[in-house]
């Protein structure tokens, strides 16, 4: 597989938002035009912490988180610059781990927010494998 290696002025460093070992790598095939600002940073990369559910979707106060991003992965060769990524149809497959413990702080320090109450509901529904930290 061919290796790009990018280098941009003032990119940003992440937390690692698993506590301890992390269970299992599933690729999830996420669809770009649901992520947001908050997702995706400004050099196009997801960033890590990021909650998907087994359809590629986030929590939506439905179903449970089936896979993390456990790290920062290039989705787009474009820097977003809506809040929505709307209008880019692309599809793409993510690995994310499928258990473990969860840093809150780390991915609310990732994502610049505070997690949404469907993300903590859907954490905590029947069929997920992750906990999270109380803080």
């Amino acid at each position: 597989m061919p290796l790009k290696v990018t280098t941009t002025a003032g990119t940003t460093g992440y937390g690692h938002p698993i506590v301890g070992e992390a269970g299992g790598l599933l690729q999830v095939v996420v669809d770009i035009s649901e992520l947001t600002i908050a997702e995706v940073d400004a050099d196009g990369f997801l960033k890590p912490g990021v909650m998907f559910k087994s359809d590629g979707t986030q929590p939506d106060g439905s179903g449970f988180v089936y896979g993390v991003n456990p790290e920062p992965i290039k989705i787009v060769d474009y820097v977003p610059t809506d809040v929505l990524l709307a209008a880019d149809t692309a599809t793409i497959p993510v690995g994310c781990v499928t258990s473990g413990i969860l840093n809150r702080d780390i991915i609310e320090d990732n994502l610049g927010r505070s997690l949404t109450g469907n993300e903590i509901t859907a954490l905590a529904a029947a069929g997920s494998h992750f906990t999270l930290t109380n803080t």
